[in-house]
């Protein structure tokens, strides 16, 4: 093959090189961090304090990623010239954020549609800046070690808790269930409990995720990074005439990561494996010709996913169900509850992160679970930002993936170590540092180490700290072998080409897997999925030699005062300024004062509590949180204390009125509402009765209108309706409440036949409501 010269500029500065590298690590230590941090797309539990924890937490990593950005693009602009390598994400990228915009303003909580904008495009911007910085071959394979080492790491993990762990959790519940039903509010007997104990004796391997399909998912990349190495290795073994040594390690790695993938029992994981490794010998067999005729099979695939999702309808409408078990049972609800969201909000979607508030209202009435998710990536970005922003979120991963399908390759005279430094002790040595401080990280926001008991915060850290920390070093050490300098020959560019032939392969596996999940929004998979994408476009960029832009940066007229050094200043400056005043600063001021308030009113501490969450809801003016927390204070207090009962349940229907006001789709605040007139018509004066009792049925018809499938608010409804005289109306919504309820049991007894009868509404209620449906239909007669 002909050597090519192109023209190299000398566009980075020795700083800014040493810098691009400490950027390098710093995403390694992001990734490292998510993997071994439970961090799940959203909290799906009905603890306010823990979602906003958690929420805070999300936002702190996705500022990390934001700050480094905007201090890495003033850094490169602040020279003569602005050097900037395409990546073929960005036209998605502009289209996907006025999508985000435009379902932005749509959404009915824009807090949590603020959050998720900004968690889905953090990585994606970080992904942007990879392409810029991972100019050799050493650093592409770095990335790969690092995220099989985290694999062998997640391996161990799941190893540990099929034989010990989830015993060991089962335990823990069977000796004192009450904590842990306590901090999730579920109460014993409830269909929550159910839920909850199939899932601690499930035996699940899901490593630091939320599931074990997410744990598929993950392990699924760190198997085929690791075989990008294996293979690298194989190859420049078999091109070096001085024989390299044989190193086995990665031979290793690679079984323990596919037994891992086996290990989880995730079957869309393991789909996704076998259609990958299809792929890929697809490749090998017909690489050039499926290189030259690309559209052909572009269309072709695409005329396959047309047919499946076609016979997927057929088969879920003529069924009301799909093959696949108790798994594809719900999953055919959550996707028909979606077709019915995204036809009611056609174009802007429901707003980003908002697709847990709607669903309620097209779910199934016998459905048994409330998600948050549809189970199906290209639904929930639908749902959420609608076609527009499918069509951006599609077109940022496959046009970079057509690209990169259609490129020709040529050998560079550039040396694969035109930049230094490259990979050294000292490298080695930072990575090193950088998982330790992961750890630590990790220890000081690990809840279970808050214990006053030196011995048991000790066996923790023994116990679930060190062996990670061992398996990690040993597996770096090992891989780190991998990582050498690259060559610029022919064999050279066989050896790339296979690499991104092997990623390739294995983020279409992940999407294949994730038209089944959600894996792909946990965090941890989301941002070691774009860093992939990123390492994929550069080892293409650099096998193809592909042209640099470069861009004056001299503005125009009357700009040129702010020329250079000053124009990245104040660019940072400015997207800094608005990334803490309307995402960063009110969560976290609103955040800390919500949990200093559930400290407080633990404590008896009541007046102290509901100030400091007046002040969150005004630090943040977006989110409902502190409100419906401080109404929910002020019903307990009510409670408690039954001779202010009267001027409590006033201010907590305030509060709740503003709730809504932030978010008018949530059915939880009108139910909440509903409650608090009910014990206001129970406290207040005799001709004030009717008044909060009309107040009740309508707002109580309005969580209905939210929720119709569920029947407890049908049942509170037709109470309220007995008490005001509507006979009729209690009539039809007992028998509302009676419906569900018996759509409910017949579908708990096909999905767990042997399992006894958990009731949704509760046996009590469900009899009353039989019986007064007897009861007042046998009035009509008299």
């Amino acid at each position: 093959m002909k050597k090519v010269p192109i023209k190299e500029h000398r566009d980075k500065s020795k700083s800014l090189v040493i810098f691009e590298y400490a950027l390098l690590v710093f995403y390694l230590g992001i990734i490292m961090l998510r993997v071994i941090y439970t961090e799940g797309p959203t909290m799906q539990t009905s603890n306010i304090s823990i979602t906003a924890s958690d929420s805070l937490y999300s936002l702190y990593v996705s500022a990390a990623l934001f700050f480094s950005f905007i201090l890495w693009l003033a850094w490169s602009r602040a020279g003569r010239e602005f050097v900037y390598r395409p990546t073929g994400i960005e036209i998605g990228l502009v289209i996907f954020t006025i999508a985000a915009v435009v379902s932005g303003f749509a959404a009915s909580d824009k807090r949590l549609a603020i959050n998720n904008i900004v968690s889905l495009f953090t990585p994606i911007l970080c992904a942007i800046l990879l392409v810029q910085i991972i100019d050799t071959s050493a650093k592409a394979r770095l990335v790969f070690v690092v995220i099989a080492v985290l694999g062998v790491v997640s391996a161990y993990q799941c190893v540990d808790q099929l034989l010990f762990l989830n015993r060991e959790t089962a335990e823990q519940f069977e000796e004192n269930p009450d904590s842990i039903l306590e901090t999730l509010n579920i109460e014993e007997g409830s269909l929550q409990y159910f839920l909850l104990k199939q899932r601690l004796y499930a035996d699940n391997a899901r490593a630091y995720f939320t599931t074990r399909n997410s744990a598929g998912s993950f392990l699924l990349m760190a198997y085929f990074a690791a075989a990008a190495l294996t293979i690298d290795r194989l190859l420049r073994r078999r091109n070096d005439q001085k024989k390299q040594r044989k190193y086995y390690v990665g031979d290793i790695l690679v079984i323990i990561l596919i037994a891992a993938v086996f290990l989880t029992k995730s079957k869309g994981a393991i789909i996704g494996l076998f259609f990958a490794m299809a792929l890929f010998a697809l490749y090998h067999k017909f690489g050039s010709r499926l290189k030259n005729h690309r559209k052909t099979v572009l269309a072709v695939f695409v005329l396959i996913i047309l047919a499946g999702v076609l016979v997927i309808a057929w088969y879920g409408l003529t069924y009301d169900t799909l093959p696949g078990g108790n798994s594809m049972l719900v999953r055919w609800q959550y996707w028909q509850a979606s077709a019915r969201m995204f036809m009611a909000h056609f174009w802007t979607g429901v707003g980003p992160g908002n697709f847990s508030i709607f669903y309620p209202h097209y779910k199934p009435a016998g459905a048994l679970e409330t998600v948050t998710d549809p189970h199906n990536f290209a639904l929930n970005i639908l749902t959420q930002y609608g076609p527009l922003g499918l069509i951006g979120f599609l077109m940022m991963i496959f046009l970079p993936l057509w690209k990169i399908a259609g490129s020709s390759t040529q050998v560079s005279v550039r040396s694969d170590n035109e930049y230094k430094p490259v990979l050294n002790k000292t490298l080695v040595n930072v990575i090193f540092c950088t998982w330790f401080i992961v750890l630590l990280i990790r220890l000081t926001i690990w809840p279970a180490l808050k214990s006053p008991d030196i011995l048991v915060v000790i066996y923790i850290i023994i116990r679930y700290f060190f062996p990670p920390v061992a398996v990690f070093i040993a597996s770096l050490l090992l891989l780190l072998r991998y990582t050498g300098p690259g060559t610029d020959n022919e064999d050279g560019v066989q050896i790339r080409n296979t690499i991104v032939a092997i990623i390739f392969c294995a983020l279409l596996g992940v999407l294949l897997h994730n038209l089944t999940d959600y894996a792909i929004f946990e965090p941890g998979i989301y941002t070691t999925f774009w860093f992939l994408i990123a390492t994929l476009i550069a080892i293409n960029t650099n096998n193809t030699n592909q042209q640099k832009k470069i861009f004056n940066n001299t503005l125009p007229g009357p700009f040129r005062i702010i020329n250079g050094p000053f124009q990245a200043i104040l660019l940072g400056i400015a997207a800094s300024c608005i990334f803490l005043i309307f995402v960063l600063l009110p969560v976290a001021r609103s955040t800390g004062k919500i949990s200093l308030a559930n400290a407080a009113f633990s404590q008896g501490r009541l007046e102290q509590a509901h100030n400091l969450l007046e002040s969150a809801a005004r630090d943040d003016k977006l989110s409902p949180y502190a409100l419906s927390l401080d109404a929910k204070m002020y019903m307990q207090n009510a409670e408690m204390i039954p001779s202010r009962s009267y001027p409590l349940l006033l201010i907590a229907q305030t509060c709740l009125r503003n709730a809504i006001k932030r978010d008018s789709a949530s059915y939880k605040n009108f139910d909440d509402l509903s409650q608090v007139f009910q014990r206001l018509s129970e406290v207040s004066p005799e001709e004030e009765k009717a008044g909060w009792l009309t107040n009740a049925f309508d707002f109580g018809s309005q969580a209905v209108d939210r929720y119709p499938g569920s029947g407890r608010l049908h049942f509170n409804l037709a109470q309220i309706a007995e008490k005001l005289g509507m006979r009729d109306v209690a009539i039809e919504q007992y028998k509302k409440a009676i419906d569900i309820e018996d759509q409910f049991r017949a579908q708990f007894h096909t999905m767990y036949p042997d399992q006894e009868l958990v009731s949704r509404l509760g046996e009590e209620r469900y009899q009353f409501a039989e019986k007064r449906v007897s009861e007042l239909e046998s009035e009509d007669g008299v």
